[in-house]
């Protein structure tokens, strides 16, 4: 691909794509649209926003995705995956069961990763391929995306995100309209264990993520909440809540995603300098990158949508990789969590043929 390439699925059959350099910036200028795309850590140090020429915006149906970005299997890439990395997840699931047994923390979510090298010459070809299975993705997940060619990286070499994620960050409806979601627990869907919600720790570990939004958006407004319910996404299935919140003043897209991210379901609970220790030492050379990170299109009037950048291929330097996590309570148990995360890693490879 010669130009780079965002996208951000906006409803059941539209996802809005822009084919166009994308120039990073610390912040974008008033009244223009851009994409929204830090890493976990939301560092200074790297680009978060991505502004474009605002006449490439293009909204796709998935009948227009499927002619736009036909299968290219004349081209197909194998990628050769190692083992996921066992021995990253154990340390984190060992440090954080420190904490939860102290009281310093009462949910956490350890990490892991995949990997499979892959040559910079063969990326734009595998990303073409997943990139054609976008109109085919289950319901109740949404599409997202970005590419970006050699002449546009500091490496010289291209790199690219692509993912289909359960969960919406939050969504801006005009100035003070807001919309978001409680995502967690996590089993295989269509499986015959018991539901999800009769699940003790499933429901800790769900409740955690909704106690931590309500407090967030307090500050603004009285969230309102839907009731809990088992929602299926893909192969794997979620207790999920809606959060609706209509703000006392005008909200700002940065300034919401700054505050919501990252939420229990990626995060920790309760928030602070403990949990704020634990997330970095688990991942102390932010190699997780743009892995469960906020990733968004805000539109000129200020309003957009915001999705939590899960269930993703992310490739840069000749490496592919796969990460997953899961949330971590007291009543949790060693061997049903690393299950839960072969069971994410597993759903990303089907997911994108990979």
């Amino acid at each position: 691909m010669r130009t780079a390439l965002a996208f951000l699925q906006t409803g059941a059959d539209a996802t809005v794509c822009v084919a166009a350099p994308l120039d990073p910036v610390a912040s974008p200028r008033a009244g223009s649209p851009a994409f929204f795309a830090p890493d976990f850590s939301m560092a200074s140090d790297e680009p978060s926003w991505f502004e474009f020429d605002a006449s490439s915006l293009a909204t796709l149906s998935r009948a227009d995705w499927q002619r736009r970005f036909p299968p290219d299997d004349a081209r197909a890439v194998t990628p050769r995956w190692g083992a996921p990395d066992e021995q990253r997840f154990a340390e984190g699931f060992r440090t954080l069961a420190e904490r939860l047994e102290s009281g310093s923390l009462r949910k956490g979510v350890p990490i892991t990763v995949m990997k499979a090298p892959l040559d910079p010459g063969e990326a734009e070809a595998l990303f073409r391929r997943v990139l054609s299975r976008v109109p085919a993705l289950p319901r109740n997940l949404y599409a997202y995306g970005l590419y970006r060619p050699a002449s546009e990286t500091a490496t010289g070499s291209p790199e690219f995100l692509l993912g289909a994620t359960p969960e919406i960050l939050f969504e801006l409806d005009g100035e003070r309209q807001l919309w978001t979601m409680a995502v967690a627990g996590t089993r295989l869907a269509g499986g015959g264990a018991a539901s999800l919600d009769a699940s003790p720790k499933d429901r800790d570990e769900h409740q955690a993520v909704v106690d931590d939004l309500l407090g967030q958006l307090a500050e603004w407004g009285r969230p309102i909440t839907s009731a809990m319910e088992v929602r299926s996404f893909g192969e794997l299935e979620h207790l999920a809540v809606d959060i609706k919140l209509h703000a006392a003043g005008s909200l700002d897209f940065e300034a919401v995603a700054r505050r919501l991210h990252p939420t229990p379901a990626l995060g920790v609970y309760p928030r602070g300098v403990a949990g704020s220790d634990w997330l970095a030492g688990i991942d102390p050379r932010r190699e997780r990158k743009r892995f469960g990170a906020p990733f968004g299109l805000r539109w000129p009037s200020g309003a957009g949508r915001c999705l939590v950048a899960i269930r993703n291929l992310q490739y840069r330097d000749g490496q592919l990789e796969i990460w997953a996590g899961c949330g971590v309570v007291p009543q949790s148990r060693y061997d049903d969590e690393w299950q839960e995360v072969l069971d994410k890693m597993q759903a990303v490879r089907a997911l994108w043929g990979v």
